[in-house]
Order: structure tokens, then sequence, then C-alpha cells
């Protein structure tokens, strides 16, 4: 057979490029139009071989996966790889078309993953929810590192101050979660950053009784969450319940080391976090 697939390859090749093929093929299958002779394919696993042998944000790996796309442009999981370290790098920007790519080429598992990069990463929320609602248009609605798409989409919403429409789909996000998890008591079966976000958002309404409910239910879970301590701490200032209001304030304080812990809070800080790690707020109480 002339054209081999990354699948037959890999039975003929070593255990070490066996799973490095793998990696390749499982995460480019479908969308994948162009075909390759059996000793690009060697080359294009030594290539990858070699980038993951290089540093993670080092010009070195960029090439490696330059020489990997020139003989299989169309794989989304390179062009993915090529971006997430530019973005970790807050260079958006440079980014941005490897994204595109990724997207272009698999819409269904990177489409997502755009829309969520440029949610936390790089801001551009309002392409975010046009990606994110695309998304739920094509596939249906699902999660993206961990979340909901809805999440998601109210916290674009939420940063574009249309905090009605921010709402709006964090109800969605809650209400999907309901149903997916239709055993677990509400405040377990709905993310602790959900209810910390509804709470946000009843706060910027100014319905501050309600956002006081829903930064509790966020605190069932995640019980010394400084960023919701906070929160909850102004509202009930504004609620004239001065004495408890300065009681949870100095607790949220206490807990400036417990904020928002999603893994990419290492990168980026996420909206409406206090105590995110260049604020004042955070250091360390003696």
């Amino acid at each position: 057979m002339k054209y081999l697939s990354l699948v037959l390859l890999a039975i003929l090749i070593s255990c070490a490029e066996k799973k490095t093929t793998a990696i390749i093929e499982n995460v480019d299958s479908k969308l994948e139009k162009i075909k390759i002779n059996s000793a690009d394919s060697l080359r294009i696993v030594e290539y990858w071989k070699q980038a993951n042998y290089a540093g993670l944000y080092s010009n070195q790996r960029q090439k490696y996966l330059d020489s990997a796309l020139l003989l299989k442009p169309d794989s989304a999981y390179f062009w993915q790889q090529k971006a997430m370290p530019l973005y970790k790098s807050r260079k958006y920007s440079v980014g941005k078309p490897f994204l595109e790519n990724a997207a272009k080429h698999n819409p269904e598992k990177y489409l997502e993953y755009s829309g969520f990069m440029k949610c936390i990463f790089s801001k551009e929320y309002e392409e975010s929810i046009a990606e994110l609602l695309e998304v739920k248009k094509r596939f249906g609605a699902s999660y993206v590192m961990d979340h909901t798409y809805d999440f998601y989409i109210g916290l674009d919403y939420l940063q574009l101050n249309q905090y009605d429409k921010a709402k709006e789909h964090l109800l969605l996000s809650q209400k999907q979660q309901y149903a997916d998890f239709p055993k677990d008591e509400p405040e377990e079966a709905c993310h602790y950053l959900d209810w910390f976000y509804l709470g946000v958002v009843e706060y910027e309404l100014e319905n501050f009784e309600v956002a006081v409910e829903h930064f509790n239910m966020s605190l069932k879970v995640y019980k010394n969450f400084g960023d919701a301590m906070y929160f909850k701490a102004i509202c009930l200032r504004n609620l004239n319940r001065l004495e408890e209001a300065k009681e949870v304030f100095d607790l949220a304080v206490k807990n400036n080391q417990n904020t928002i812990n999603e893994d990419n809070v290492f990168y980026e800080i996420y909206p409406y976090q206090i105590f995110h790690k260049l604020s004042p707020m955070a250091k360390i109480s003696e």
C-alpha cells in the first residue's frame, strides 16, 4: 500500500513511537484529509518526539511543530500545541492564528477550547460568546475545562457589564448541571464557581439578599473561599448588617490565600478574583 495511516504505522514502529503516534492519531482523527506516506509519518513522529524534548515555551519546540505541520498542515492537535504555550505566555496575538487553525481543522474538539481561551486568557469576550454559541448549536451543550459552555458565556457577558445576559447563561449552566447530576445536593451538583458568579451577578444587579444566598451555597463546598467571603461582606454591608459584614470581611482577609483554584489561575486572573497573585490584598497575613 502506497499510503499508510498513522494507526497502521504505529504497528510497524517501536513502542515509543507507537505511543507518540497514538497521541497524534487520537487527537486528530476525524477531519484530517491529507494522506502521508510512511516516510513522512516517521518524520512527523520524530519531530513530535523532539518537540517534547524541547522546553514547552521554547522557540525550538515551535520549530519542530512547524516541521511537522509542513508535512501535515491539517493536524489540529499540532496547531493547538503551537497556540497553547503562547497563550500561557500572554502572547495572544501570536498564538491566535494557530488557535484558529486548530478550530478550523477540528471544530468539534477545538472550537470550544478556543472559546474558553478567549474568555479566560485573551479576554476577547464577544468572540468567545460567538464561538461557544456556535459549538452549542452544532454539537450540543457540553463542558470544556470542567465547566459548561454557558458558564463561560456567562463570564463573557459579566465582563461586558451585561449582567442580565450573564445571569441568563449562568442559570442555564446551573440547569444543565442539575440535569447531569440529579442525585447530588444543589451545592454539589452546581459547581462552586457557578454559585460564586451567580452571587457576583446578583451583587452587580443590587439584589444583595439573593447574592448572599448564592455566596453561602458556594461556601458550603469551598468553606474557606476568601473571594466569596469578600463579596458576601460587601452585600451584608449594603444590607446594613454591619457587624456581620465586618466579621465576614475579617474572615475573608484571613483566608486571602484561599482564592479561585482553577488550574489556569496560575496563568490568568479570573473575573472578580479579589485575592489574586497581583493584589496587595492577597499578601499572607501575619
